[in-house]
């Protein structure tokens, strides 16, 4: 296998934090990573670089010129992932064609789900509901809307 073939493109974001952040501490914390794992990760883009990074410079690390020279691409590849998996800004309920099944007690069933089913139809008239009110798999009624 290539070497691209074992390429994380999780390093890409740690990569991008990593630069903004210039510590390996503020890093992990931005990431919800310990700093061991963060400094583990840092190794990791060094070594998929062939670049150090970032080193140190008295009390505070600093990007090595080939990382400033990556710098705007990598900030740019994280950002239209990111926005490859967000949510649909411009997603249109009225278009959705979609079965959706409701699971709940009977209770719950009674007082929400004739205002959830008028909504829907109003709302997202290609969707169809079914409903398991009193418990998992048994289903009570269908309402096509």
């Amino acid at each position: 296998m290539t070497q691209s073939a074992h390429l994380d493109l999780n390093l890409l974001a740690a990569l991008d934090v990593l630069l903004e952040e210039r510590s390996v501490r503020g890093a992990a914390q931005r990431l919800h990573l310990s700093e061991p794992a963060m400094s583990r990760t840092l190794g990791r883009i060094r070594k998929a670089l062939g670049d150090p990074i970032l080193v140190r410079a008295g009390r505070q690390m600093v990007p090595t010129p080939h990382a400033l020279a990556v710098r705007a691409e990598v900030s740019a590849v994280v950002e239209r992932a990111r926005a490859l998996f967000a949510p649909g800004r411009d997603a249109d309920v009225r278009t959705l064609r979609r079965t959706l099944t409701i699971i709940g007690p009977d209770t719950i069933g009674a007082a929400l789900a004739p205002a959830l089913f008028a909504r829907a139809a109003a709302e997202a008239p290609g969707t169809t509901m079914t409903n398991s009110l009193g418990g998992v798999g048994r289903s009570v009624g269908r309402s096509d809307l």
